[in-house]
């Protein structure tokens, strides 16, 4: 498949929305609010050294956030719940004995090690550009973190390359129950790598197996999206080379995964998604997220 003209950036370089998206995690693993404390306490691995040290200092922590509110409004939010929302999906697959998990686009993702005690039954398959994965595993590498076994990293371009190919060489067994986590990628690849991706899972995974995904609404796409923090994410991710491709029609999940060969296990719309990961146990608020972007974890459905 041939790439889109705006995501040929990350053929050569790392992947800036995947560098954003550990600094996010970094701001959420030294919050102070009861409840509210990330998880990811290796997120600080991949930021640029002084990016680092900065952000080590309360001072500047906080000046960075309210930089990050006012350009992305909901953006800082957002990667919270979802961090939490994929995390509980990983442990609880732990505890199901899932054989096979498979990253698609995992970035500066950290759960095969940060859960490897738990998983340490379950092959796992992290998928990404080679410029971001090569980043990765030098960063991984410079601060001495050690490879849990049953991890294969597997660099892949989403848009031209033949999955099933790359992901069986690297030893994935299609007979085997595997949960597929999608996280932050299906807004950045083409409607047709999309299709390409749902098809694979379908095709070459055993009944009972599940993907997980985020996705925006396809009127944030269309520039026609006015829920909160629309208008500021585009004009972000334009200028950073990494404009949005795929949504899916608000209202449309189940008929569009229907159309594909699944059926929702849960969906959260962004509103839900707030009730479930943005409150603590007092009742406080974390604080508002996107308001046009879900999430949902759905099955095959019988083949």
């Amino acid at each position: 498949m041939k790439p889109s003209a705006e995501n040929k950036r990350i053929d050569t370089q790392a992947s800036h929305t995947a560098l954003m998206a550990a600094i996010y995690r970094y701001l959420a693993s030294k919050e102070s609010r009861t409840g509210f404390k990330g998880p990811d306490h290796m997120a600080h691995m991949f930021l640029p050294a002084k990016a680092r040290f900065f952000l080590s200092l309360a001072y500047f922590r906080k000046l960075f956030k309210r930089k990050l509110e006012e350009r992305g409004p909901g953006s800082y939010a957002y990667v919270s719940a979802r961090t939490r929302f994929f995390d509980e999906l990983l442990m609880q697959a732990a505890l199901n004995s899932i054989p096979q998990i498979v990253f698609l686009g995992a970035g500066y993702d950290t759960r095969a090690i940060r859960f490897q005690e738990l998983l340490s039954g379950t092959e796992i398959f992290e998928l990404d550009a080679p410029s971001t994965q090569s980043e990765k595993v030098k960063l991984l590498a410079k601060h001495k973190i050690d490879i849990p076994e049953n991890l294969h990293f597997v660099p892949i371009n989403f848009d031209r390359d033949d999955m099933k190919q790359i992901l069986f060489r690297a030893g994935y067994d299609p007979t085997r129950l595997c949960l597929f986590v999608w996280e932050g990628v299906s807004m950045y690849v083409s409607d047709q790598a999309v299709d390409a991706t749902l098809a694979f899972v379908k095709a070459n995974s055993a009944p009972g197996s599940t993907i997980a995904f985020d996705y925006l609404y396809k009127s944030v796409i269309t520039g026609n999206c006015d829920y909160f923090g629309a208008r500021e994410l585009s004009e972000i991710v334009k200028e950073k080379g990494e404009a949005f491709s795929f949504g899916i029609e608000e209202g449309e999940i189940v008929e569009f995964l229907e159309g594909k060969g699944f059926s929702p296990i849960v969906h959260y719309s962004p509103k839900l998604f707030e009730t479930k990961y943005l409150f603590n146990a007092e009742g406080e608020f974390f604080g508002h997220m996107y308001g046009f972007a879900c999430h949902v974890h759905a099955k095959t459905l019988d083949k």
